[in-house]
């Protein structure tokens, strides 16, 4: 038999040639079979860096130009990492709803797992205890639980009125006061009209701001090198940190929700989540740890959002005046002059709960939500989404498109959310009757949700009743303008926890945005006001 190529050809150096065409075609081979081929549209990156350089820069992440580039879900990708970003409501509801059971993970935060334990809700993994520890939040946060809280929401309402009318230029503090009052009221029975400097509200804030530190990127090596999780904590400073902050807050939890304890044994009444924690432990079988940071992750979740949502409610005020005023129309041929807004009165306030709606819709707490992580590859729409993949719901191109909300979709406007006759209407497909995105997907969507909904709905009602909200003049007596689209990176004065030395320093929390720095005016609507939430603070 004749060979087509002498065993001589390969006595010289020309097996290398063969080789290396060999591994060419393996290689076109296998990239052309390769599903990587084939993820959603997205920059391009740099070499060895992929997408660092978009990653850092938030505003475009979040805006619609990220959307009107690449569509409806962009990719990025850092050495170790896939990103997702989900840029409209039925892509979004498509993965994380539909398709709960592979896009309902939390992304493995090294540090900040062991800084809280694994026990913060929010961040917890997709397993048993994260599913005992919801379950159990659900029992005191649904929409009919949320009902005993009423008679807090509305004396916390009053008060918040009452600091406005007699202390307009404060009223960011006023906001501030309400929001940290009232929930802590919900929480651990805590007395209501609680101040923002009371100590555990102190301490409780400086817990959140740790939370936001070891969970911010680049917080920690160990984030960039997970191999280091298994250095021992002798060698190891920012564990021996973690370990040494998470048993101090645990007993701080522990403490607060003690005290309700020692409540209940006395025969005390409470209508508290952290009594229905209490009084329901043996079927929820959590610990008394557990239940412990169960209840602070409410407050780390809702106050700082609530506080924000609000201060963006005021720029829309002064914003579209014509709303205060449609607003303030309907209260008073609904409620009147003689008494103060009550929560018997919300089934005749359409437009003030449609309000509420069109705030959480125009102006979300967190841009880019909390992350999800897919559990599995997956395909969507032809497009490859490899396991691991960090998922974010990117609320403003969901919550702000025209093809769902009209032309006008990045204004605020409440009718939107009325039908022909004035009343509320259905909201549209996947935002679960909301009529918007803003409190998130699947089994991840905000537990405290129908808490808010009646937080502000019952705020806005009382103090729109009460006074109107005027934009502020300047020296010559002409209004001073408000840009409702110009806004600041949420920053806090934070230790940096894992140093010795504890130096003061300043970091960015770029999933949230407040208004830039602004002014107005209280003015009472009629003279009466303050003297009638006078009587029902104190009735």
């Amino acid at each position: 038999m004749t060979f087509p190529i002498s065993p001589s050809y390969f006595t010289n150096n020309n097996w290398a040639i063969v080789f290396s065409v060999c591994l060419f075609v393996y290689t076109i081979v296998r990239y052309l079979k390769s599903p990587w081929r084939k993820v959603p549209p997205g920059p391009r990156g740099l070499p060895l860096l992929g997408n660092v350089r978009e990653l850092a820069d938030t505003v475009w992440l979040s805006s619609r130009a990220s959307k009107t580039t690449y569509g409806d879900l962009m990719y990025l990708r850092v050495p170790g990492q896939s990103f997702l970003f989900l840029n409209s409501q039925r892509v979004a509801a498509d993965l994380l709803d539909r398709r709960a059971t592979i896009y309902s993970d939390r992304p493995h935060l090294i540090l900040a797992s062991q800084y809280t334990g694994g026990m913060e809700l929010a961040l917890a993994p997709y397993g048993d205890q994260w599913r005992r520890m919801r379950r159990a939040s659900h029992e005191g946060m649904n929409i009919s639980a949320v009902k005993s809280y009423h008679p807090i929401l509305a004396k916390e309402a009053v008060v918040l009125a009452m600091d406005m009318l007699t202390d307009g230029a404060n009223w960011d503090a006023h906001l501030r006061r309400h929001s940290a009052s009232l929930i802590m009221s919900v929480l651990y029975d805590k007395p209501t009209t609680l101040h923002a400097s009371d100590e555990s509200v102190k301490k409780i804030n400086e817990h959140a701001l740790r939370l936001m530190f070891v969970t911010l990127p680049g917080s920690s090596w160990v984030q960039v090198f997970p191999w280091m999780r298994h250095i021992p904590s002798r060698f190891a400073a920012w564990k021996r940190a973690a370990e040494k902050w998470f048993a101090h807050d645990s007993e701080m939890f522990q403490g607060l929700l003690g005290a309700v304890r020692a409540n209940l044994a006395k025969g005390m009444e409470s209508s508290s989540l952290g009594a229905t924690l209490i009084a329901q432990q043996t079927r929820s079988g959590l610990t008394d740890l557990e239940m412990a940071w169960l209840a602070s992750a409410m407050f780390v979740a809702g106050a700082e959002t609530t506080n924000s949502t609000l201060v963006w409610w005021l720029v829309a005020m002064l914003a579209y005046p014509d709303v205060q005023r449609r607003a303030q129309a309907e209260l008073d041929a609904v409620v009147g002059r003689d008494r103060a807004p009550a929560f018997s009165d919300m089934p005749a306030l359409p437009y003030v709960r449609a309000m509420v709606k069109e705030l959480v819709r125009w102006r979300p707490a967190l841009i880019l939500g909390v992350p999800h992580r897919s559990t599995q590859d997956d395909w969507y729409e032809g497009m490859f989404i490899p396991k691991g993949t960090m998922c974010f719901a990117n609320l403003k191109p969901c919550n702000q498109d025209p093809a769902v909300y009209g032309e006008d979709a990045a204004h605020y406007d409440p009718a939107r959310h009325l039908d022909a006759d004035g009343k509320l209407k259905q909201g549209p497909p996947d935002t679960k009757d909301e009529g918007h995105v803003g409190y998130g997907f699947g089994r991840r969507i905000c537990i405290g949700r129908h808490l808010a909904n009646d937080t502000m709905f019952i705020a806005m009602a009382t103090v729109l009743w009460a006074m109107s909200i005027n934009r502020a003049k300047d020296e010559h007596g002409r209004e001073i303008p408000v840009d409702p689209e110009e806004f600041v990176n949420y920053e806090m004065v934070q230790y940096v926890i894992f140093s010795h030395s504890l130096e003061s320093g300043v970091f960015t929390y770029p999933s949230s945005r407040r208004p830039a720095p602004f002014k107005c005016e209280i003015v009472p609507r009629f003279p009466e006001a303050a003297a009638i939430l006078t009587e029902k603070r104190d009735g």
